[in-house]
């Protein structure tokens, strides 16, 4: 195949997407032009938002963002699909890349050293952003923007700097969600460019895809064997959930509307985290409260899901007392006619958010009353930060927050907490797993002195970790362990996207004009199947997105990123394919017995006769 790709001939500059139109106008952008019609449409497109985004094409250095995740799953089942194309394509000087879905860098690979010394120098490099709103149009940030495959060679690009290359990109999607997880990028000097390279680079992205699939294939498997047991062993309502997967029994599905049904699972997603098991009373409404009981399940070391079994309070306390308790709808983003109203809603704040997010808060405002000491952790743009900064407000007005980071002056630092004179103060150490073992001696002896001294009115540890981290991990526990004793966990969005309703209209009152726009239902369905790995920062960039596309009136799924407005959940029909193929498979190994092969499956013959009822076996 290199021999193949050695020998094409070059192709025209421009863009090769789909075909090219006859009909054609000009459109002038500054001092460059495009023509309108067919491909370079797509480009004069692309252009616009460049522009738009304050992109000069004169350039400027590339931006670095830094702390990205090179060990991530997609690194790992991207890495020999890029070696193998290094190997296929060994002829032609060509640096393959994959970059996340905010269009940032992780890998990159070089068929040899003068291809990678020439992209080098536009910093195609892990860590460095190539979204089209930081570099104008390019094959990583336009696939991003556009939700589809690309080949831009020379000119087309916006960038000045990029017109020298050609860059063939296309999407990586999550196979059970279709949210693009990232993309895979080959570029190469223009005089080296061929139409195959966009070939290459599609079949190279559905192969990582598949890899993905089976992955994604071995988690549902484990979940919904652990679904088939815990079945087995409880008549109480079952909920088994993991990344876009829920299994449920049908007293679960009778008992529990969907909204429902979301609040448990979001909530008992959050308890894995922190909890091989644990049990915890949660309210779905305020006539409604819940008993869960949830087991983390696992493969390997990674968390890939729950189980949930619920006991309903409000049942047991009306056959108790004889009461009758009135059943209150809850809010319903499926709803055609509701929106998100901008500064007039009028609803109490308390009754909008998750039980999730109460019982943080509730943790938090405990913490802070007592004067404690605590370590908050969570993903970066989680809100950590935001949550103690409130509560300390409002509990302690008149507190001074001192901020503390790595690389402070010890000197510094004691001139600042001195000029607060009696004044109380209370103490916000950043990034402290970052620290140096003198620097922690310092904040030690620092906050001693204070807490002596009696100003010191409590102090926060801000720990970020990542989706598959482990907070015990974090060799900041062991440094600090002594000082800092109560953990609070702050769930990312996506165990929380319940709140989104509320979130929404809050960032939307924060960052709009007078005029403060409204958002319908679909579009915030649409937000919630998306997975937010940015959280909370995330969703205020994507509003902003949003106001600057539409200032004024109602914000609808045309105007969302390309990335959230392209992404959705099918995870339903794979389980129940998953589900008739295991029974089918146990049936054939048990010679059609179906005592044994219930056994086999650890459920009882009267749900296999049911689910082979269902699946017409």
């Amino acid at each position: 195949m290199s021999k193949q790709v050695g020998i094409m001939e070059d192709t025209m500059m421009g863009i090769v997407d789909d075909t090219d139109g006859d009909d054609r106008k000009r459109v002038r952008l500054g001092d460059r032009d495009a023509l309108i019609g067919g491909t370079d449409e797509f480009v004069a497109a692309s252009w616009l938002r460049s522009q738009a985004a304050g992109v000069s094409p004169e350039g400027g250095d590339i931006r670095y963002i830094g702390d990205v995740d090179v060990a991530s799953r997609l690194v790992h089942y991207a890495q020999p699909v890029l070696e193998k194309l290094i190997e296929y394509t060994e002829d032609v000087p060509l640096s393959v890349a994959v970059s996340d879905n905010k269009g940032r860098v992780l890998s990159r690979l070089d068929t040899n050293s003068a291809i990678g010394a020439l992209v080098d120098t536009i910093s195609l490099a892990p860590g460095f952003s190539y979204a089209e709103s930081e570099v104008g149009t390019n094959g990583v940030g336009t696939v991003l923007e556009s939700g589809r495959s690309v080949h831009i060679v020379g000119a087309a690009h916006f960038h000045e700097r990029f017109q020298k290359y050609s860059c063939s990109g296309a999407p990586i999607r999550d196979p059970l969600s279709g949210h693009i997880e990232g993309v895979l990028d080959l570029t190469c000097l223009v005089e080296h460019s061929t139409p195959l390279l966009h070939s290459f680079v599609r079949s190279a992205a559905s192969t990582i895809e598949t890899a993905l699939l089976n992955d994604r294939e071995l988690n549902q498997r484990i979940l919904f064997n652990a679904f088939s047991k815990m079945e087995a062993k409880t008549r109480s309502p079952l909920l088994v959930a993991g990344k876009n997967v829920l299994i449920s029994t049908s007293k679960a599905q009778k008992l529990f509307d969907a909204d429902e049904q979301r609040i448990i699972v979001q909530h008992a997603l959050y308890l894995a985290e922190r909890a091989t098991k644990a049990t915890e009373e949660i309210e779905l409404s305020p006539q409604r409260i819940v008993k869960i009981r949830t087991t983390r399940i696992s493969s390997g070391k990674t968390v890939i899901g729950v189980g949930v079994s619920i006991a309903d309070l409000t049942i047991i306390d009306s056959a108790v007392h004889g009461t009758t308790v009135a059943q209150v709808p809850q809010f319903n983003i499926n709803s055609g006619s509701s929106a998100v109203a901008g500064r007039n809603y009028d609803s109490d704040p308390c009754n909008e958010v998750s039980s999730v997010w109460k019982s943080v808060t509730s943790l938090t405002r405990d913490a802070v009353e007592r004067k404690e000491n605590v370590v908050v952790i969570g993903e970066r743009g989680a809100g950590k930060e935001k949550l103690i900064r409130d509560m300390v407000c409002n509990v302690h007005p008149s507190v001074t927050v001192v901020d503390i980071e790595p690389g402070f002056l010890t000197n510094d630092m004691k001139s600042e907490m001195s000029s607060n004179g009696n004044r109380s103060v209370y103490v916000i150490l950043r990034h402290p797993e970052r620290l140096t073992t003198n620097e922690t001696t310092s904040v030690k002896k620092v906050l001693s002195d204070i807490s002596s001294q009696g100003n010191l009115v409590g102090a926060a540890a801000m720990v970020t970790e990542t989706e598959s981290s482990e907070p015990e991990d974090n060799p900041f526990h062991r440094s600090l362990r002594g000082i800092f004793g109560r953990s609070i966990q702050v769930p990312p969005l996506r165990h929380r996207t319940n709140d989104l309703p509320y979130l929404v209209r809050q960032i939307l009152n924060e960052i709009s004009d007078n005029d403060v726009p409204e958002m319908d239902s679909e579009t915030l369905e649409k937000l919630s199947t998306y997975s937010w790995p940015g959280n909370i920062t995330e969703l205020r960039h994507t509003l902003s997105e949003c106001l600057s596309k539409k200032p004024s009136g109602m914000i609808e799924v045309e105007d969302l990123p390309a990335s959230i407005r392209l992404s959705s959940i099918h995870a339903s029909g794979i389980l129940e394919h998953l589900e008739r193929e295991a029974i089918v498979k146990s049936l054939e190994e048990n010679d059609g017995n179906r005592m044994r092969t219930a056994k086999s499956l650890g459920i009882a013959r009267s749900s296999l006769y049911r689910k082979m009822k269902i699946y017409k076996i």
